[in-house]
């Protein structure tokens, strides 16, 4: 059965891809290796933050400013179509910075804050122990983000999966795309491991496993990034905002839940494709949660997992058109997948349909790897 676009990756970037497409009345067909969005999608905090996290990542910044403007029209049509609730909070977020630089790392943060117009009021020690009571008195200062929110990236992923089924997407799972069908300079479909299925456009949005596709990896050359996370009961400890810990960098963050389970993380480690939860990693993250709010020192563990985040030799997602017609590529968010899933949804429509897109796409085009290729 032919389709008229053939959509990757079942990921909450497939997913809202899928579904942004097939309610402009496109014939769209969804594939995935395993179950819908049990990949990253699924092991992220869903932190909805577009603060910079470092040198080399201020392209990404508008990127995130855009998508979480979308964010609550994005939840309001994803509840609406599939009448599930999917945990939505614009609570804030508290940055606590601790030792000796605190002050001096504050004003750092705010003044990266400044430079791309987003928000962020200052805190002394003592006014962010108002806001949080429990936050440690060893944070020596922070700054309030009253915009930024979160959301439960699981229920958001099978809310997506309902919503895109109910749109007219055709899913197909269990299905592993191991090659393109290319005629010429054009991509007419996926190579599966029974079947060619035809399509008139492919979009890439298999997350680190993109580049495990014959032909994709030049426009895609994606690896996973292991991040381990901790679930716990927080009870009366439990903060009222996201919060994070800044030490020389970011070293670890608590999410609040509504059903009162509080996430905590996270873990980079580059393992390959390896999911284990290890005793370091698991020691790295409780030691910066009990360093955040030393209550939690005796909190009751509920969940460890790990997921493996879409990585890239820039840190940058892979947004857009190749030079191959008919294939397009939505993947490599590494950190930032549930954040930038409604402009991510937004972008491939228009690209896809021959709109003008709301943001340029240079910096995360994935032409960029072919370009410093050809320069080296």
């Amino acid at each position: 059965m032919s389709a008229n676009v053939i959509v990757v990756g079942a990921g909450v970037v497939g997913c809202g891809v899928a579904g942004e497409l097939a309610r402009q009345g496109v014939k769209v067909q969804l594939l995935d290796r395993q179950k819908p969005v049990e990949e990253a999608s699924w092991a992220a905090a869903g932190m909805l933050s577009p603060s910079p996290e470092g040198p080399g990542m201020e392209p990404l910044v508008p990127l995130g400013r855009a998508s979480l403007a979308l964010y609550p029209g994005f939840v309001e049509e994803v509840e609406s179509a599939s009448g599930l609730r999917v945990g939505f909070r614009r609570q804030g977020a508290l940055v606590a910075f601790f030792g000796a630089r605190a002050d001096h790392e504050q004003g750092e943060f705010l003044a990266a804050l400044a430079r791309f117009e987003l928000a962020g009021e200052p805190l002394t020690a003592e006014e962010a122990r108002r806001r949080e009571p429990h936050l440690s008195k060893e944070a020596g200062a922070a700054v309030w983000l009253a915009e930024e929110a979160s959301i439960d990236n699981r229920a958001l992923g099978r809310a997506l999966v309902l919503a895109a089924s109910r749109a007219g997407v055709r899913m197909q799972i269990g299905v592993a795309v191991q090659g393109l069908i290319l005629e010429g300079n054009r991509c007419r479909g996926v190579v599966t491991g029974g079947a060619k299925i035809p399509a008139d456009h492919v979009v890439i949005a298999a997350g680190c496993y993109s580049a495990g596709i014959e032909q994709v990896a030049r426009y895609a050359p994606t690896r996973p990034m292991r991040g381990q996370m901790v679930a716990m009961e927080a009870g009366s400890a439990m903060p009222a905002s996201v919060l994070r810990s800044m030490r020389e960098h970011l070293v670890g963050y608590l999410v609040p839940r509504g059903d009162g389970r509080l996430l905590a993380g996270s873990t980079m480690e580059d393992a390959g494709f390896d999911k284990s939860q290890t005793p370091g990693g698991l020691r790295r993250i409780l030691d910066a949660a009990v360093e955040m709010i030393p209550a939690l020192e005796n909190a009751r563990v509920l969940e460890t997992w790990s997921g493996l985040r879409p990585d890239t030799p820039d840190h940058l997602p892979i947004l857009g058109p190749t030079d191959i017609g008919g294939l397009s590529i939505a993947t490599g968010h590494f950190r930032d997948g549930i954040l930038l899933a409604p402009i991510t949804a937004r972008l491939a429509r228009q690209w896809i349909l021959g709109q003008k897109t709301d943001l340029p796409l240079d910096p995360f085009s994935p032409m960029r790897f072919l370009k410093s290729a050809t320069a080296r």
